[in-house]
């Protein structure tokens, strides 16, 4: 029975919404939101490159937050489609700052 309940994860339910080093500009995003909106955001300035998938990968895991967003540059190309495919699988949604590839399903399909 836990298990099914896992599996029908409410959206609502998730609170934070994590922002990866955020920019002046992007700091200025930030205090523009409703308070209330302002009061879920969580910032994270990463000390090490290397450990921010780990980390980004257990948040999503967590199912606690709503959104995360990064700029593409701050990892490797390949770990952009592992997160986006955790993130569909957890109902969270990634926001990148710079252009890149999106997730569409033939490549969805290549990662499962």
């Amino acid at each position: 029975m836990n298990a099914l309940l896992k599996n029908d994860t409410d959206i609502s339910s998730h609170y934070w919404m994590l922002w990866i080093a955020p920019s002046s500009a992007e700091m200025s995003k930030i205090k523009a939101l409703p308070d209330d909106q302002q009061q879920k955001v969580l910032m994270l300035h990463p000390k090490n490159p290397e450990q921010l998938y780990t980390a980004l990968e257990a948040a999503i895991n967590s199912e606690l937050y709503q959104s995360i967003t990064l700029n593409r540059s701050l990892m490797p190309v390949h770990q952009h489609r592992l997160l986006e495919l955790a993130a569909l699988k957890h109902h969270t949604h990634i926001n990148w700052l710079s252009q890149g590839s999106r997730l569409n399903s033939a490549s969805q399909l290549s990662l499962i």
